[in-house]
């Protein structure tokens, strides 16, 4: 069967939930010229990473550093289609309740305990089920996970949903039971020096400093991976971490560590690459994130008043150099069939901002003050916090000083998500591969958790339960798309968030390597199997 037919026909399959088998072949890297062995890669980042087990949480910062460590059961090429990563085959039964992998026999652990279909169990019934921010809502979805021999997992669903592949292809990463059963998931020492599949194997962290993983000699695919390290740079001050991309000192830099004013100064430049192409697992948006448990955020009129105050246009031109557009709700524009362009608007209106404070019973003292509050950012990333400082100004015109807290990416994670101690908090959300993964976690309330990315302003609407939930389970994208556009009409009436900026998507790197963002949805996912150095060697090492 020809490849084109044979995603043709998984698209179809799919989507009618016609009884299919898949066994796609794995695409090959930069085809137009052979890959060569040998050669470090370095990945700047802005904070440590909170974790590297990236089955329990969801981070870009984390998954850099920790994705070349593990492997998933499918990973989603350019278009959200799955090709074999752990599972070289499956199958989806006819009434879409049935998903069957069979995995590959070859892969072992990085300590060398055989990898199999126990580990996949484990991993989403007693890891993602439980601590991961979007798989926490999407396994909602899955009955059951059986095993019914070492190299076969079947996956039970309650009723048919479309996204789970997406999601297993994007960040559904397995972990080794083994080392994680009977123990506090959180807290296990090997979130600090993970032992995965993937091409590259933990060496050392020195906080604050680097990351050292090296090539796997034993990896289950064929011939891969080429390099033989690679190095995760920890450089929390963009213009240090730019400093450093210039000087050769690092070789690539995902989106949100790529601040928006170096993009055209990269761009076309030679040595260097950028490209927004390995960014198709979704869009993301920057948003203002209120906590309404605590006065006065816990008033819709004062958060409508923020909107009021605020330039979105500004904050788009200033701190993503117009790289993006202003965001009017929850789904970004790009996602066409589920966006809805009609929800209510909040115009630049100081004016009406001070009206509705007014009404709302924070009028100005004789200090001119109203009152006073704080906004937190993570400071290693420029969007993050230039748009914070832009907040903070346009609200002082209008009585409300703001405290502006940029924070580390940990400290910034740990006051917002899990403790819940803030006032605002600016930060950008994906949005993709599909609502029902990356939009409903940060709305519905069964996601107000103390996780990492899930639902920290506390909100809590059951119609926008009820219709995430309806969503999810229709059969046809058409009605999908009805139940989204309601709910992004009641999630900005009721304002839990500000949405600012649907930012600009841009990675860069050295042009030295190859196979840097050429086929998969989320491509830094796939730097340790794909990237290659061009002054490498011919043969890979003995």
């Amino acid at each position: 069967m020809k490849r084109g037919v044979t995603w043709l026909t998984l698209w179809i399959f799919c989507s009618a939930s016609i009884l299919m088998t898949i066994a796609f072949f794995p695409c090959p890297v930069h085809a137009q010229e052979k890959s060569k062995y040998g050669g470090t890669f370095i990945i700047g980042i802005g904070a440590d990473p909170a974790s590297l087990n990236l089955a329990a949480g969801f981070s870009t910062v984390d998954t850099l550093a920790g994705a070349n460590i593990y492997n998933m059961l499918v990973k989603s090429d350019s278009d959200l289609n799955p090709r074999p990563d752990l599972a070289e085959s499956w199958k989806i039964s006819e009434d879409g309740l049935t998903y069957t992998f069979h995995l590959v026999k070859n892969a072992t652990w990085h300590d060398g305990v055989p990898f199999t279909s126990a580990d996949v169990k484990f991993t989403f019934t007693e890891v993602m089920n439980k601590h991961h921010p979007r798989g926490a809502v999407v396994l909602k979805a899955v009955e059951s996970v059986e095993t019914p021999d070492p190299y076969t997992v079947v996956f039970k669903l309650r009723h048919p949903y479309d996204p789970l592949l997406k999601f297993m292809g994007n960040e559904a990463f397995v972990i080794a039971k083994h080392l994680y059963e009977n123990t506090d998931i959180l807290k296990n020492p090997y979130n600090l020096k993970p032992v995965g599949t993937g091409p590259f194997v933990f060496k050392e962290w020195k906080r604050g400093s680097h990351i050292i993983l090296e090539r796997n000699p034993s990896y289950f695919k064929p011939g891969k991976p080429y390099l033989d390290k690679i190095i995760v740079r920890i450089v929390p001050d963009p213009s240090s971490r730019m400093i450093a991309f210039e000087a050769k000192e690092i070789d690539y830099l995902y989106y949100v560590m790529l601040p928006s004013s170096e993009v055209s100064r990269f761009k076309n430049r030679p040595g260097f690459v950028v490209s927004s192409k390995g960014h198709e697992d979704g869009p993301s948006i920057m948003m203002i994130n209120f906590n309404l448990r605590k006065p006065p955020f816990n008033n819709l009129k004062v958060r409508q008043a923020i909107a009021h105050a605020i330039d979105k246009e500004y904050i788009e031109e200033k701190a993503d150099y117009g790289l993006g557009k202003p965001a009017i709700g929850p789904i970004a524009s790009v996602m066409r069939w589920a966006f809805n362009p009609n929800v209510k608007l909040f115009e630049f209106n100081p004016k009406k901002a001070e009206q509705l404070l007014d009404e709302a019973g924070y009028p100005k003292g004789a200090d001119g003050i109203r009152f006073k509050t704080s906004i937190i950012a993570d400071r290693g990333t420029f969007l993050y916090a230039k748009a914070a400082e832009i907040i903070r100004d346009y609200l002082g015109k209008i009585g409300i000083p703001v405290e502006l807290k940029l924070l580390d990416r940990s400290s910034m994670i740990d006051a917002t998500y899990i403790r819940w101690d803030f006032d605002m908090q600016v930060h950008g959300l994906g949005t993709g591969p599909d609502p029902a993964i990356a939009v409903a976690r940060t709305y519905v309330s069964t996601n107000i958790k103390p996780v990492a990315f899930a639902n920290a302003s506390g909100y809590s609407n059951k119609e926008v339960d009820e219709l995430f939930a309806l969503a999810e389970k229709a059969p046809a994208v058409k009605k999908r798309a009805e139940y989204y556009h309601k709910v992004q009409e009641i999630i900005v009436r009721d304002l839990p968030y500000l949405w600012l900026s649907e930012y600009g998507l841009n990675s860069a790197w050295r042009d030295e390597f190859k196979g840097v963002h050429t086929w998969c949805a989320r491509s830094y996912i796939s730097l340790g199997d794909d990237v290659s150095w061009t002054k490498g060697k011919d043969a890979p090492p003995k």
